[in-house]
């Protein structure tokens, strides 16, 4: 997907490491390759790493050692390289909802009590505003091509998209750029898909903030 490069000098060489957290991405989920990485977290951002061998981007951060970073086939690259990537891929004719449909679902859940597995800690706000979101698999590594949704609400803690088709994937990266928001990219973990109409919702909690 992105050009790859020579191992940079500033890794620790440690020879058959392997990191007993349970937050580990030990090998790329495509080659198999060790790429000694971790899961992020809210006090721990992610950022975009490239497995060398197939070329696999990761929405991760490093396993340390001692203090220095451990030597896998990952290395770090630019969030918005692998931005610009995407969005030249990204057809400018890609399916959406229509405005007034959104809008009405918009007025729908305006005034929805949201109850049980639906109930979060911070308010929602009801906001229907374009973003782009890049489906993960569960090592957080691109599997499928950006797509553009539309949001339905945003809290502190999580939101709701709506798209035209149904994102299987378990994690989503949240870019708000096309919205013109200034808002850090985020990893969204999907905790509902629900058809609606002909369309789908796609609602989750934030995992953490995704570093440029």
């Amino acid at each position: 997907m992105i050009e790859t490069s020579a191992v940079d000098d500033d890794y620790a060489a440690v020879g058959g490491a392997v990191c007993a957290l349970d937050d580990a991405i030990e090998r790329c989920g495509s080659c198999s390759t060790p790429v000694m990485l971790r899961r992020p977290s809210v006090s721990a951002p992610a950022s975009p790493w490239l497995c060398r061998r197939c070329g696999s981007v990761f929405f991760a951060r490093p396993q340390e050692k001692d203090g220095k970073l451990l030597r896998g086939v990952a290395k770090p690259i630019c969030y918005h390289e692998v931005m610009r990537e995407l969005n030249v891929h990204l057809g400018a004719g890609a399916q959406t909802a229509s405005k007034r449909d959104v809008m009405r679902l918009v007025e729908c859940f305006a005034n929805r009590k949201f109850m049980g597995t639906d109930t979060r800690a911070q308010r929602r706000h009801i906001v229907a505003a374009p973003v782009t979101v890049i489906p993960l698999s569960g090592d957080l590594r691109i599997t499928a091509p950006a797509e553009r949704v539309l949001t339905l609400n945003v809290s502190g803690g999580g939101a709701a998209l709506f798209h035209t088709r149904r994102i299987p994937q378990p994690y989503l990266a949240i870019d708000f750029t096309y919205a013109g928001v200034n808002l850090l990219p985020v990893v969204l973990e999907t905790t509902r898909v629900r058809q609606v109409a002909n369309s789908y919702e796609i609602a989750g909690r934030f995992v953490c903030r995704i570093t440029p």
